[in-house]
């Protein structure tokens, strides 16, 4: 049985919740085929009109025997075992299929230095001083030192590739920028985590992104030891046309609504950063890290 991802981790649902109703698909059908292991119920339908559906169940004792069978053709346990393990390559020499419960983006992340230069391991590295450049991707599982300051968490792609702007500010200078990571290959935010993970206790981590709700939010969610935020004083001489200029589109209400506040609860995160959510309720906006890069805001660090 070739087991993809995608129906390994169906595999891991259905033996997690095996009571959980499962409409019959193509990752079903793939089960019933190469395993023999659980049928289709018809369900008929519940008005004039409509289509009888077909849930996949799996019999009484058979969630085991699939488990059993999974362990037996591929290595992985679908009770305990993530699919994702080592890399193609070193797939390749034990399995004929290199895809195999092995991952192209395994532990990699994404970091920068607005010096260009990036120091881990006792050694640096020069990223491109006349061209544009978000960073070097790198397997953090062979990192075993870091030669700078702080570790600062990007929120947003595109400003990785405007860090040169803040090479002065004695905040970034020596620090290593690290994407947050998303879905992208090679930029998975599960892998920043197991790479903070490892360093958390030697080295301080900030945090860097949008001044709005979400941000604030993904911040704390971090525990960081402190958040690099625009100048207080240089927003407050703004005035709400200036300010406005430097919002995101949906930067500031699409949150709040979800929560079901009519602002930011000020008394939620920590005292430094208060007069900055003062500033973003009192002018209900979301200001977004590219417009105040481009703006040349000065950033301060607040602990």
């Amino acid at each position: 049985m070739a087991i993809s991802k995608t129906l390994y981790n169906t595999c891991c649902q259905l033996f997690q919740d095996p009571d959980k109703i499962q409409l019959s698909n193509t990752l079903t059908k793939e089960i019933i085929k190469q395993t023999g292991y659980g049928h289709d119920i018809r369900t008929a339908p519940t008005r004039r009109g409509a289509k009888a559906k077909y849930h996949f169940h799996l019999a009484s004792g058979e969630h085991e025997l699939l488990r059993e069978y999974i362990l037996k053709n591929s290595g992985l346990d679908i009770a305990t075992d993530a699919y994702a393990r080592g890399d193609r390559v070193e797939n390749a020499a034990i399995n004929s299929d290199e895809k195999l419960g092995a991952s192209a983006s395994q532990d990699i992340i994404l970091v920068n230095n607005p010096t260009a230069t990036v120091k881990l391991n006792q050694e640096s590295t020069y990223l491109f001083s006349s061209i544009a450049c978000a960073g070097i991707e790198l397997r953090h599982q062979h990192i075993v030192s870091i030669e700078h300051d702080a570790i600062i968490i990007c929120e947003n792609f595109t400003p990785m590739y405007y860090l040169s702007q803040l090479a002065d500010n004695p905040v970034f200078a020596n620090a290593l920028v690290l994407y947050r990571g998303d879905s992208q290959n090679g930029k998975r935010a599960d892998q920043v985590i197991n790479f903070l993970t490892r360093f958390r206790a030697h080295i301080p981590i900030y945090y860097f992104g949008d001044l709005d709700p979400a941000g604030l939010d993904i911040a704390k969610s971090f525990n960081v030891a402190g958040v690099i935020l625009p100048c207080i004083n240089q927003l407050t001489e703004l005035d709400d046309l200036q300010l406005k200029a430097l919002a995101g589109k949906d930067k500031y209400f699409p949150h709040i609504k979800k929560k079901g506040h009519h602002h930011v609860l000020e008394y939620s995160y920590p005292v430094s950063w208060r007069q900055h959510i003062q500033l973003i309720n009192r002018h209900q906006l979301g200001l977004q890290q590219e417009h105040l890069i481009n703006a040349e805001i000065k950033w301060q660090l607040y602990t």
